[in-house]
């Protein structure tokens, strides 16, 4: 058999640009072209003066967008590509910063790595794929970077936090002493021969002490984690806290298993399904989250027309969220929470179904099926469910021959609690029986649904690396980043084959775009760098 020749021993001759390794088509070109367009004006401003010259920006937000569409999200296997991989040596432009300083970036840049975010969002509007005629919202629960065993119940931790507190006060009295023997000196064996031989016999009690400076670190971390771990027991009606990641919360995943969490939120535009809005929050369910969505949507792309198509699912159902999008004027398409109904033998139960019972406007009372009225008795608020609530009686409830089917009240008396916007509820719940708002409520899961699986399967973002709220929107930032401008390449690559198909010379605009900026002034760009 013949074997294609090896060139092992052959000297290379290297290409003059490294553009010409990598394929003309590649998406890092349109990620080049993207972060260029970006302002860097204020870190240019922060970093001025003395001191010691800081990697650009620009070169950061290019290496990291491109590992995340190579689904490479850890630190240290980025660097790594920096150092061995022609496409991040040619985004890097031969700079290679270390794993610390690419793991600081994205920890400490939130308003920049949002800003990433939202200028997909202005290009994707630039090009005319965001329609914004219709939306839909749905969140999903992602795994913190910590483990169920660092949870802490409340009188655990305040065990802990004590413990800590009295042997903080013990080192500092070791500290005083060490101090009055070694002076300046951390340890005995920095110590020279006449003063070992001074203080041999002190010096030997405290050989196996943990050096003083890193002890008084480390108890400060400890008293430190405590302290946020605590707060978080204050700030939310929880059971137990990570000591790992103290925001993150207990939540029930797609596997029905509990685990340490964060709920991410997104906002997808139905015309080529680009993310418009994403947020990373702790609550257990989305019921709060509609709102926050919207005006996320409305301060990336303008207000929204009258009669925008707002689709979630039953999760964002309550009365707040249907009166907030009705009184903006918008459109909504969320079905009402299914409500398991007990069915006994007796047929007559569900006759007495709150939904049977008729609303008197006029009076402002309520009509049972059998005809008689329940009177309006006072306004109440539910802390759990942050809704306020008018509660109705019956008059004649003790005459009536049902009153068993009707309530379990040992008093045989019918209450109502009637949530707040009742009457916006009841004209959705209507709405949403026809077939026309049934086909557009499905056309959600051909969109949201499908964009949540892209960077959970295709990008394997199923776990956050980082810890902390503020840091894992960074990391959900990058991620729907990433998301939206391999959205905008498929795209840009799909109307240029289009193009020559129907025999169109020229390149597709935004394509030609790429190109010019890659030819741009590099060393007006690098003027940062040389200072």
């Amino acid at each position: 058999m013949v074997f294609i020749k090896s060139l092992k021993n052959q000297v290379w001759t290297l290409p003059l640009d490294i553009r010409d390794l990598i394929p003309s088509d590649h998406i890092c070109y349109l990620v080049e072209s993207f972060v260029d367009e970006m302002d860097f004006s204020e870190f240019e401003t922060r970093y001025d003066g003395s001191g010691h010259p800081a990697y650009h920006p620009c070169i950061m937000c290019k290496i990291l967008i491109q590992s995340m569409l190579d689904r490479v999200r850890s630190s240290r296997a980025i660097a790594r590509n920096v150092r061995e991989n022609i496409v991040y040596m040619y985004l890097a432009e031969n700079l290679q910063p270390d794993f610390r300083t690419i793991s600081d970036f994205r920890k400490e840049n939130e308003e920049l790595i949002t800003a990433m975010f939202k200028n997909t969002v202005k290009a994707a509007k630039d090009l005319g794929v965001i329609g914004l005629e219709q939306l839909s919202v749905d969140g999903s629960k992602v795994k913190a970077s910590a483990s169920r065993k660092s949870a802490v119940m409340k009188n655990v931790l305040e065990v802990i936090e004590e413990y800590v507190k009295n042997e903080l006060k013990k080192g500092i009295e070791i500290d005083k002493v060490e101090d009055e023997h070694f002076g300046k000196c951390r340890g005995y064996d920095q110590l020279n021969e006449s003063e070992k031989h001074k203080v041999r016999a002190v010096a030997v009690k405290y050989i196996k002490q943990v050096n003083k400076d890193e002890s008084s670190d480390r108890n400060g971390k400890i008293e430190n984690t405590i302290k946020k771990a605590l707060n978080e027991f204050e700030k939310d009606s929880i059971d137990n806290v990570s000591l790992t990641d103290q925001e993150s919360r207990f939540m029930i995943n797609k596997k029905g298993t509990i685990e340490l969490a964060y709920n991410t939120q997104i906002t997808v535009d139905h015309k080529l399904g680009i993310i418009v809005a994403n947020d990373v929050c702790q609550d257990r369910n989305d019921t709060y989250q509609l709102k926050p969505q919207i005006e996320m949507v409305e301060k990336n792309c303008g207000l929204l027309k009258v009669g925008t198509k707002i689709c979630a699912d039953t999760g964002y159902y309550s009365g707040n969220n249907v009166h907030y999008l009705i009184d903006k004027k918008l459109d909504p398409y969320i079905p009402e929470q299914e409500v398991t109904k007990t069915i006994t033998e007796n047929f007559e139960d569900l006759r007495f179904d709150i939904s049977t019972f008729e609303y008197d406007e006029e009076n402002d009372e309520f009509i049972c099926p059998e005809k008689q009225s329940l009177k309006f008795l006072y306004e109440g608020y539910e802390k759990e469910r942050k809704r306020k609530y008018r509660l109705y009686k019956g008059t004649e409830c003790k005459k009536c021959k049902f009153s068993k089917n009707c309530t379990k009240r040992k008093d045989g008396i019918r209450h109502l609690k009637i949530a707040e916007f009742s009457k916006e509820r009841k004209q959705l719940a209507e709405k949403m029986k026809t077939e026309e708002a049934k086909e557009i409520y499905r056309q959600r899961q051909q969109v949201v649904e499908p964009a949540i699986g892209n960077y959970k399967e295709n990008l394997r973002f199923r776990e956050f690396l980082t810890r902390g709220i503020k840091s894992v929107r960074n990391e959900f930032n990058l991620v729907c980043t990433a998301v939206n401008l391999k959205k905008i390449w498929i795209y840009s690559n799909k109307n240029e084959i289009i193009r020559k198909r129907n025999g169109i010379n020229g390149t597709f605009h935004f394509k030609k775009k790429i190109v010019d900026r890659i030819k741009f002034n590099r060393a007006k760009k690098f003027q940062f760098h040389n200072r």
